[in-house]
């Protein structure tokens, strides 16, 4: 990086969190880790740290934050494509390989021009 660039970043302060729950984002996991509803980690807030905070504003914060890590969490592997020699392949062109074989169902109704549609006694002709 640049000199001057380096020293206008360095001159800027520490910005200050943006949320009142920040600097107790452990205790309010930790908490929350223990079965304790929003509700309840609200009222401890209140009680205790002399903070309120609304439990809707809690779930908020504890949503927002656990997005993120989700992300993380959750990779799959990556997908092996498969070989030529794959078994899997085998398998797949040997069902493609199948002849079709359809058995015609028999007529239900039969049609005559100018004739209502008649249903047919045993599947078939009449």
């Amino acid at each position: 990086m640049e000199p001057e660039l380096r020293t206008i970043l360095e001159s800027l302060p520490e910005k200050t969190y943006r949320s009142k729950l920040e600097p107790h984002r452990e205790l309010i996991r930790e908490l929350r880790r223990k079965g304790r509803t929003y509700r309840e980690v609200a009222h401890l807030f209140e009680e205790r740290l002399g903070l309120y905070v609304a439990p809707s504003t809690l779930h908020s914060f504890v949503k927002v934050r656990a997005k993120h890590r989700k992300r993380t969490q959750f990779e799959l592997p990556p997908i092996q494509l498969a070989t030529a020699e794959s078994p899997v392949l085998d398998r797949v062109s040997a069902f493609k390989a199948k002849p079709v074989v359809r058995t015609a169902k028999p007529a239900r109704f039969v049609f005559r021009e100018n004739e209502p549609l008649t249903l047919t006694s045993n599947g078939g002709e009449q």
